[in-house]
């Protein structure tokens, strides 16, 4: 079991509030060097997915599982539904064994 354990994690927002500063103010609420202590180390916005998921942004987020919650926090994620996949995604990271 490993705290360390690099995973990934893709939430998707609203675009309603990642336009009126969903993602943005996630991003002005900790600077850099925030993310990185907290175990965030990539954050991306997938492009290319046009209409394809209507009213959600994508916004895939690398780091341990401290750093994925940390992440949803500032997302102010809530949706039953993603915290519990985050949550099978952090169990899984926590248990393995290798750190690749």
């Amino acid at each position: 079991m490993s705290n360390e354990t690099v995973t990934m994690f893709t939430f998707f927002v609203d675009a309603e509030v990642f336009g009126g500063g969903g993602y943005e103010a996630a991003a002005l609420a900790a600077d850099e060097s925030d993310l990185f202590d907290a175990g965030v180390y990539k954050v991306e916005i997938p492009q290319g997915f046009a209409g394809d998921l209507g009213d959600r942004v994508p916004v895939r987020v690398t780091g341990t599982a401290r750093g994925l919650m940390f992440y949803a926090k500032l997302l102010n994620i809530k949706e039953k539904m993603q915290l519990e996949e985050l949550g099978r995604v952090r169990a899984a990271a926590l248990a393995r064994k290798d750190d690749q």
